[in-house]
């Protein structure tokens, strides 16, 4: 009896076999699993070498079924509230975050930490109080606070043009590697969140996915 010709799909790409081309490499009929991602599970292999070439490249059959890492992926989110009671302040959140890597269980993953307002900032540097001084001191320079009438921004009533400058210099966001279940730091990194209109409830969202 003729095999009917099965298919694999591989990286969203259909690959087709003859029945001819089956016996001759000594596969048994293939039977397809299709998973997320476009790949199929298929059995039916040589029973030596574990893997195929498929249009170029390389994979075992877990691979190819794109199993294993899927089934342990995991994701976690929290926010963190944040209230200073003056216009301008940075606090390091490094210990918060450090919590929430723990509390999401990952080992291996990334972890977005960012501001979710327009005139604060998440970035990492030096816990020195010196650098920190030196930071509120240049940002006043780029654009300093007052006079109000200097920005068009403040034209709508607002106060605060000279924060969103401020936020758009020091970065929304970033993002750290975990290892081993901790953040993968260089040295004297921390995490900081930067406030620049403060004394008003504000949240910084942190996002963890991984193993």
């Amino acid at each position: 009896m003729e095999w009917k010709t099965p298919k694999i799909f591989f990286h969203g790409m259909e690959i087709l076999r003859t029945g001819s081309e089956v016996r001759k490499e000594g596969l048994a009929p293939i039977r397809r699993l299709l998973v997320p991602g476009g790949c199929a599970a298929y059995s039916g292999l040589p029973k030596t070498g574990q893997s195929e070439m498929l249009n170029g490249f390389r994979c075992n059959k877990t691979q190819a079924a794109g199993l294993g890492s899927r089934d342990k992926m995991k994701s976690y989110r929290k926010e963190l509230w944040f209230n200073l009671p003056t216009r301008r302040g940075f606090v390091n959140i490094t210990p918060q975050v450090e919590q929430c890597v723990r509390e999401s269980g990952v080992k291996e993953g990334l972890c977005l930490v960012n501001a979710m307002h327009i005139t604060a900032s998440v970035f990492i540097n030096d816990n020195e109080s010196g650098l920190h001084s030196d930071f509120e001191r240049w940002l006043e320079k780029l654009a300093p606070e007052k006079p109000h009438s200097q920005y068009a921004h403040n034209d709508t009533g607002e106060d605060n043009a000279d924060a969103h400058l401020k936020r758009t210099i020091m970065g929304r966001e970033v993002v750290v590697a975990i290892t081993n279940g901790r953040l993968d730091f260089g040295p004297w990194e921390c995490i900081f969140y930067g406030e620049f209109d403060g004394r008003r409830n504000k949240r910084v969202l942190v996002k963890i996915i991984g193993e």
